[in-house]
């Protein structure tokens, strides 16, 4: 543990220093010093922003060596925060400079018309939105918001949606026990926004997207069965987990399980307020990727299906070896 900790703070050190570094600098920028010498301090803070940028993109670069893209987006970030961070005076100095401001846009201009042109190719050559838009974002950032847009449209416009049971497969529910403590929770959400929307006005609207997206997530559940398919068994949960597991992965189903192996760090825990009904034994490691958090290697998988009884016996068809 000790060996490791000096290694994490290495790989959080061209995150931590430059953030550290443009917090200072923009803190400097609301100095009497600052205010009474616009001109310098305006030019110090773009050195310090741009230099703090330019050197982290370095420093997490393979081999110490960023591709011009990712310089290109690091001068970009700086032209941004160098623009708009500043205060007051040093602002006013800032845009008093005309060498600053255009090569300021010009950074911005070349980053974006080079990330609209990645984004329009991968669209062209067939990428969805999501992959294309993680070509020029952070895949982390893309998957997140993907993952919100999905539950919020859920919210709004799921109610009429089927479950989603494509043909030749069959979908086993996992919601009837859900929803009933999520409407709860739901409920619970409505009485907060009418007491916030009296004593804390500036929390109403986190309230709402709050409250919308326990919906989205209560339609998820609903709409998202897991599947007995042609390839294999897909967990899915809420629109945010997607696991295909080959029915020839599937070493068995435990008979019994305790807390230890729900909670195990290679265990998926597919059910959702409540205690799982089955347990499946993989043969292999499997990598689940959530749509929200870090993605798991599992060697078991925690379920909780509504008919648990038939699902099992429906898996044993289509996995020859559970059978008996």
């Amino acid at each position: 543990m000790e060996r490791q900790l000096p290694a994490r703070l290495i790989r959080l050190a061209p995150i931590v220093l430059p953030l550290l570094a443009i917090a200072l600098a923009r803190a400097m920028t609301f100095t009497d010093w600052a205010a009474a010498n616009a001109v310098l301090a305006a030019l110090l803070f773009a050195w310090i922003v741009a230099d703090s940028l330019l050197l982290a993109t370095i420093a997490k670069a393979e081999n110490r060596k960023p591709g011009l893209r990712a310089m290109l987006g690091a001068g970009a970030a700086a032209s941004v925060i160098v623009l708009v961070g500043a205060a007051a005076p040093v602002g006013e100095a800032i845009y008093a400079m005309p060498p600053l401001l255009a090569a300021a846009a010009l950074t911005l201009a070349l980053f974006v018309a080079w990330c609209g042109a990645l984004i329009v190719r991968a669209l062209a050559g067939g990428a969805s939105v999501e992959e294309a838009a993680a070509l020029v974002l952070p895949p982390k950032l893309v998957r997140f918001m993907s993952a919100e847009s999905r539950i919020m449209r859920l919210a709004l416009w799921g109610w009429r949606r089927g479950q989603d049971i494509p043909a030749g497969t069959q979908g086993f529910s996992y919601h009837r026990f859900l929803l009933p403590m999520i409407y709860v929770f739901i409920a619970l959400q409505a009485i907060e926004l009418a007491v916030m929307h009296f004593l804390l006005m500036i929390w109403f609207g986190l309230g709402i997207a709050g409250g919308l997206w326990i919906v989205g997530l209560a339609q998820g559940f609903r709409i998202h069965p897991v599947l007995l398919a042609e390839q294999g068994l897909r967990v899915r949960s809420g629109g945010t987990v997607d696991l295909l597991v080959p029915y020839d992965a599937i070493a068995g189903v435990m008979p019994s399980f305790g807390a230890e192996q729900v909670k195990a760090a290679d265990t998926l825990n597919h059910a959702v307020l409540s205690w799982p009904n089955a347990m499946l034994e993989l043969d292999r490691e499997l990598t689940v990727r959530p749509l929200l958090g870090a993605e798991q290697r599992v060697r078991r998988i925690a379920l909780r299906i509504d008919e648990s009884a038939a699902f099992l016996a429906a898996l044993a068809e289509r996995a020859p070896q559970l059978r008996g």
